[in-house]
């Protein structure tokens, strides 16, 4: 590897895909000048802890958990927090920051991630309606709960699914709304989100599919959620987690192609010369198939800083793609729900070991013929030993034969 050249690699974002790729930089031997901008007050902080254990332990917590604990006079890096990237000068290669000053670099890397979506019933700043995205937004959302006694989740995505689990395991009543068939349809499919919303009301949680709001009763807060069928929930406190977008607004007329997201090829380049994206914002060639994906994952925000600084360091000619297999999980309650690959939500769906009703069990995706994922709940071990034969788009027969996560088999295979 080498350095990248003259001048000041400038990462905006100071999150995970932010504060990894600075790291991966030092790690792979560049010595030059890296500056790491990120517009909230905290050091660079984890965000899947924030509607898990953060929002169910029973004292609020000092702060959010650190991404980094090593000192970060460590990395040599220029760290500016609480400051809001405005806009981009391509030409000039200049950083325009919030309030008028401003960062020369040689090479760029946007990781400005996402903020919430706002549907207009749930309007930004309600008395009583909460997001959850921010370390902010964790101790605004506890403090509410604690004066809560019924919580409407509206969204039964995977950031849904864990807030109303979390509400519920803290004794509030819950009721989950979510517009599609099932909770979590469009990253699982319907059968297992079926066993998803299953897991919710065997908790206690009343589950409502198929079902959109209409908008609030509020006095002094919410009071009730009005369904699009005129029914209502009284509610105390009512969470918004109606999915996020991409915080590219800044770089509104830039001359940058975006499109949902920064447009990017399969190692991490935008349309701009010098300019790289990572983690949530960035969207790149669909590693499968046709048309293009944002992967809003923690591992896939990972490894696509480890892709990144590795690229920014390559000679003319051997920058690398992405090659790593994506990633996610979530937990909920006790719990653990894994998935692997990119599956169509109407993709096949097998089960290969364990029992679905049991809430532990690995499913394998297929379509036509080939294995396109996997998912697992309560079976990490499994659903992992999957990951090559779904790298290697492999027969579903020809997985189901190997059967890599029953070791007596592959003990026993000739």
């Amino acid at each position: 590897m080498r350095n990248a050249g003259g001048g000041t690699i400038v990462i905006v974002g100071a999150g995970l895909g932010g504060l990894r790729t600075a790291e991966r930089l030092r790690r792979l031997g560049h010595a030059g000048p890296i500056t790491l901008v990120g517009d909230e007050p905290h050091r660079p902080y984890d965000r899947p802890p924030l509607s898990k254990g953060l929002l169910t332990q029973p004292e609020d917590p000092a702060e959010a958990a650190p991404l980094r604990t090593a000192p970060y006079a460590d990395l040599g890096i220029d760290l500016r927090l609480g400051v809001r990237a405005a806009a981009l000068d391509i030409a000039g290669r200049r950083l325009v920051l919030d309030g008028g000053g401003e960062l020369r670099y040689r090479k760029l890397v946007i990781a400005t991630g996402l903020r919430p979506r706002m549907i207009g019933a749930l309007a930004a700043g309600r008395a009583g309606v909460h997001t959850l995205r921010s370390f902010e937004d964790l101790l605004s959302l506890r403090a509410g709960l604690r004066g809560a006694r019924r919580v409407t989740v509206v969204g039964g995505g995977v950031l849904g699914c864990e807030i109303a689990a979390s509400a519920r395991t803290r004794g509030a009543e819950v009721t989950l709304v979510e517009t599609l068939e099932q909770p979590m349809l469009g990253a699982l499919g319907a059968q297992v989100g079926e066993l998803v919303a299953g897991l919710h009301r065997d908790r206690g949680v009343r589950v409502l599919t198929s079902t959109r709001i209409r908008g609030l009763d509020v006095l002094d807060g919410v009071k009730r959620v009005v369904l699009e069928d005129g029914s209502a929930l009284p509610s105390d406190l009512v969470v918004a987690a109606v999915g996020a977008v991409p915080n590219t607004q800044w770089l509104e007329g830039s001359g940058l192609e975006l499109a949902d997201g920064v447009v990017c090829d399969r190692m991490g380049r935008t349309s701009a010369e010098d300019v790289w994206a990572v983690g949530d914002v960035a969207r790149m060639p669909h590693p499968y198939g046709a048309g293009t994906v944002r992967l809003e994952h923690w591992t896939s925000t990972a490894d696509g800083a480890a892709l990144v600084a590795r690229n920014l360091l390559a000679a003319h000619g051997e920058a690398q793609e992405a090659t790593e297999v994506p990633y996610f999980w979530s937990d909920q309650y006790e719990v653990k729900i894994q998935c692997l690959g990119l599956p169509s939500a109407d993709d096949t769906l097998t089960v290969a070991a364990g029992a679905p009703a049991s809430h532990r069990f690995l499913g394998l995706y297929s379509r036509e013929g080939r294995v396109t994922g996997a998912v697992a709940m309560n079976m990490p071990a499994a659903v992992a030993r999957t990951r090559a034969a779904i790298a290697s788009r492999t027969t579903l027969d020809e997985l189901l034969d190997q059967a890599p996560w029953d070791r007596d088999r592959a003990r026993t295979r000739p």
